[in-house]
């Protein structure tokens, strides 16, 4: 009985001495990003904080995904060990898909669930502009903004060269146009009809001396002209 005490313990010593030699150290972190954001895996690295040469056995994967979570462009995070010598982080990174601008001037980029990813100095022109009350730090949630974002999402390339803006109405959403046209775009699902209606009243209808254009009834827009002329 002795002899197998003593045998055991020399295992179990052996095995925990094992799991913190050079041979089990961390000799990389890799990342995997999936998305065109602009997250770098230098970032995820640096806030992982996870030092090369460290027992693999004692890296907290949990605590890890926790800190990569906590940038704003990361959405899903997973971490695991790849033995014996990797541990790989996969990002799911957020995507801008609007410029949202508060009253007071200040510009934010947003992804499409309305989190902030960042505050920018000017809006992106090759996105859609929202107008919006306000907004927080990166990473929080711009809330009751989904009719804008559902809007926003249905701008066309060559709808967006006309759209300066999209902002609150008390009926849904309003479009601000190049030459101060407002168009009420109503409160829709997705907003696809409407933006379609939208493209044809601008193809084809006469656009001198337009005032304002309603396709909240995607069937029937209805297109105003200035009375006092133009």
């Amino acid at each position: 009985l002795p002899w197998t005490v003593l045998v055991a313990v020399v295992v179990g010593v052996g095995g925990f001495a094992a799991t913190r030699s050079e041979l089990l150290d961390v000799d990389e972190v890799q990342v995997v990003l999936t998305g065109d954001g602009p997250l770098t895996a230098a970032e995820v690295v640096e806030v992982a904080g996870v030092s090369t040469g460290a027992p693999m056995v004692t890296v907290d994967l949990d605590a890890l995904a926790a800190r990569v979570r906590g940038l704003a462009y990361a959405a899903e995070v997973v971490a695991e060990r790849d033995w014996p010598s990797t541990v790989r982080v996969w990002v799911a990174v957020r995507l801008p898909v609007v410029s949202a601008v508060e009253p007071r001037g200040r510009v934010a980029l947003l992804d499409a669930g309305g989190t902030v990813l960042e505050h920018v100095a000017r809006t992106d022109p090759l996105l859609p502009t929202i107008r919006v009350d306000r907004f927080g730090e990166p990473g929080s949630l711009v809330t009751r903004i989904d009719p804008l974002l559902h809007a926003a999402e249905a701008v066309s390339p060559d709808l967006g060269a006309w759209i300066l803006a999209l902002s609150p109405a008390g009926h849904g959403v309003r479009a601000e146009m190049v030459g101060g046209v407002m168009v009420d775009l109503g409160l829709g699902e997705d907003y696809v009809d409407e933006m379609r209606s939208l493209a044809t009243v601008l193809t084809w209808v006469e656009l001198r001396c337009l005032e304002s254009i309603n396709v909240s009834i995607p069937q029937n827009p209805v297109v105003v002209r200035s009375a006092t002329g133009c």
